[in-house]
């Protein structure tokens, strides 16, 4: 639902009431939503928390995301691409779920030594491709650089 003031208030965000006014990155429209009544914690929040906190530890470096942003502007030319990639972290996290599903690595467990002692497919961009967890797109032999 987009907000409409009468009264000039353009950059309103936070809380009033029962709703939550938040802008949009990059344009002037102003959102509003119900507060959520309550939050029931499920056993799998706290996977999934130990997984991102993880993820986080792991720090790629510079130069492979850098990889992963030029992968995935050349990905989103591709005529089966994801239209929901809106950049290179949601392509890493998801070749990363990709390999948990296939029982190649316990991500709540899984460190950057690990990913090169047992030489996993997530290390580049290139062995990604090789091994089938990227589709492959144009070039992408150069796209090497490590973890």
């Amino acid at each position: 639902m987009k907000v409409k003031t009468d009264f000039g208030v353009q950059g309103m965000r936070g809380k009033m009431g029962k709703l939550i006014f938040y802008k949009l990155p990059n344009s002037d429209v102003t959102i509003t939503r119900s507060m959520p009544v309550h939050f029931t914690e499920a056993a799998q929040h706290n996977d999934y928390r130990l997984i991102a906190q993880n993820l986080r530890d792991i720090q790629p470096s510079v130069a492979f995301k850098n990889d992963f942003k030029v992968y995935t502007s050349l990905y989103k030319d591709l005529p089966d691409a994801k239209k929901s990639v809106s950049g290179w972290y949601n392509l890493y996290i998801s070749m990363l779920w990709t390999m948990q599903k296939a029982g190649m690595v316990d991500l709540k467990t899984l460190t950057r030594q690990q990913i090169y002692d047992d030489n996993l497919p997530c290390k580049s961009v290139k062995s990604a491709v090789q091994a089938g967890l990227l589709p492959a797109v144009l070039n992408y032999q150069l796209l090497d650089n490590g973890i």
